[in-house]
């Protein structure tokens, strides 16, 4: 038969131990759980990029700006750096002769 035990007489769980393997016990379960939200995040923003409708041709309407002989000064600045066309250098005559 089976002996009856006195809650007395068993021992008591430290709270340090205790605390310490409820701890564990949730870092077993939160690193992955952790690890696939950041891959679904990954997968998100990879996805995101590869859908993304390419922007429209901006060489194109830089050329088309600087084409236009009623461009605004602003425009006509914006479609030179967006050409790469440095316009504000100054050259000397030196240069200019060679």
């Amino acid at each position: 038969m089976a002996d009856i035990v006195d809650e007395d007489e068993l021992p008591q769980p430290r709270p340090l131990r205790r605390w310490r393997g409820i701890a564990l016990a949730i870092l077993q379960f939160a690193a992955p759980i952790v690890s696939m939200g950041c891959a679904v995040l990954a997968g998100y923003y990879a996805h995101s990029a590869v859908n993304q409708k390419p922007p429209a041709d901006v060489a194109a309407l830089a050329v088309s700006i600087l084409k236009s002989g009623d461009a605004s000064p602003e425009m006509r600045d914006w479609a030179e750096n967006a050409l790469g066309i440095q316009s504000d250098i100054g050259m000397s005559l030196k240069s200019a002769g060679n």
